[in-house]
């Protein structure tokens, strides 16, 4: 067997793992853990043999990021070295970092074919039904089927319902991707993926998760604009009167009415009889919202990077740290925001490095769609935006299920942008 067919072999195994992964990611970090680190092993064992690949070092995939991350991995390296727990930060930065960033590469690398890129399609799409049916379960009975979650907001098999809606948030604009953009589907299964991605939102909406909406939102408005901005500006002003007229009627809608979607089921929405009240109540700091906690632990956070602003206190180390910087009595840990965690634990300038990473992300995407006006690219790239605007409001790079969606999404994009291929057809490659 010459060492071509290994690495076809090897390719092969990787990506059933990484298909494992993602099939996974919904329910059991276990099985995210069991998969990514065999993946990984592959990866490593190819170049080990003498595997190759064209870009300049050789040993890593072409994406368009490898500058931006080899500036983040040495900036995340210093902030080991000048940790507060040496060991600590180490094992994160291997634990972590490392692999995520692996997990980023495999996918660029491995999936090089449209029937590789289906097949992993296929999976994500298979999983998101599953939790699509223990979602309805869990709304119908009161309890999901797969980890036995009762309901509180819509959570399906997620520990937490922000970890659900940040799950929803890049699934909704992949599937829409798939139904606006995909090629050779019938009529009776875009009625059925369109029926799909409204239980999805849905979904979103059950699990009361404000920043995911916002997310959500910015990231439609960015299709909108990418859309619309080649028509004609009486189809833009067209648009927009829609828009409006829309969201008129939403501010406007008779009590009656509301009373009446507020009586369905689990869902409790809280219904507003003026305009003015309806305003008042997303501005509002309600008893019992979360809102002046996160407030608190966002300063807590600030703090923190005040005391360690170059390189933070050291990758990994924040729960330990924090708990010095306790300024409430529910203080002292996660501070519910990405990137002042990133800035805490890594310091600002390891915070910059991670904004060069979602910069030059950007700017390889658009750059794509400037040139083949991909959709379904261009609802991935409004998926991770609505993850990122999300991040704002929780700690999402900080749990594994969502820091390897992130990544792998991250991946799957650069993977399909490669290809150049345009368009997805669902049906190719049989």
């Amino acid at each position: 067997m010459d060492r071509k067919q290994i690495f076809l072999y090897l390719d092969r195994a990787i990506i059933v793992f990484l298909c494992l992964v993602v099939f996974c990611l919904p329910f059991s970090k276990a099985g995210v853990e069991s998969f990514l680190w065999p993946a990984v092993f592959l990866w490593i064992l190819k170049r080990v043999l003498g595997y190759r690949d064209e870009s300049l070092s050789r040993l890593l995939p072409k994406t368009g990021l490898n500058k931006a991350l080899g500036v983040f991995v040495a900036v995340v390296f210093l902030s080991v070295i000048f940790s507060t727990d040496f060991g600590l930060s180490l094992r994160g930065f291997f634990g972590k970092e490392l692999k995520f960033l692996v997990l980023f590469f495999m996918l660029v690398e491995v999936i090089n074919t449209r029937a590789r890129l289906r097949n992993t399609l296929i999976v994500i799409a298979s999983v998101a039904v599953l939790i699509a049916v223990d979602a309805a379960v869990q709304y119908l009975f009161g309890k999901d089927f797969i980890r036995g979650y009762g309901w509180a907001r819509s959570r399906a098999s997620f520990s937490t319902s922000n970890g659900f809606a940040a799950w929803l948030i890049i699934m909704i604009p992949l599937f829409f991707g798939l139904l606006a953009g995909g090629k050779g589907l019938r009529k009776w299964f875009k009625v059925l993926l369109s029926g799909f991605i409204i239980f999805l939102l849905f979904c979103l909406l059950a699990t009361y998760v404000r920043g995911a909406w916002f997310g959500l939102a910015i990231s439609v408005c960015f299709i909108l604009w990418y859309f619309f901005k080649n028509f004609k500006l009486k189809v833009k002003l067209l648009s927009l009167f829609i828009f409006l007229g829309l969201l008129g009627i939403f501010l406007v809608l008779p009590y009656s009415m509301k009373s009446r979607i507020a009586s369905m089921g689990r869902l409790n929405f809280r219904s507003y009889v003026t305009i003015n009240e309806r305003i008042k109540s997303f501005v509002k700091i309600k008893e019992g919202d979360s809102t002046p906690v996160r407030l608190k632990l966002w300063a807590e956070a600030l703090n923190i990077t005040r005391d360690f602003p170059l390189f933070g206190c050291g990758l990994n180390t924040y729960s330990i740290v924090a708990r010095g910087y306790k300024s409430f009595e529910q203080g002292g840990i996660y501070p519910h925001n990405s990137y002042l965690h990133r800035s805490a634990e890594t310091g600002l300038i390891g915070l910059a490095a991670f904004f060069l990473i979602l910069l030059s992300f950007f700017k390889v995407g658009l750059g794509y769609l400037n040139e083949k006006k991909d959709i379904f690219v261009l609802c991935l790239l409004s998926g991770i935006l609505a993850f990122l605007i999300h991040a704002f409001f929780d700690d999402l790079f900080y749990s594994l299920q969502l820091a390897v969606l992130f990544w792998y999404i991250l991946g799957l994009t650069i993977a399909i942008i490669k290809l150049e291929t345009g368009p997805i057809k669902i049906q190719e490659d049989k």
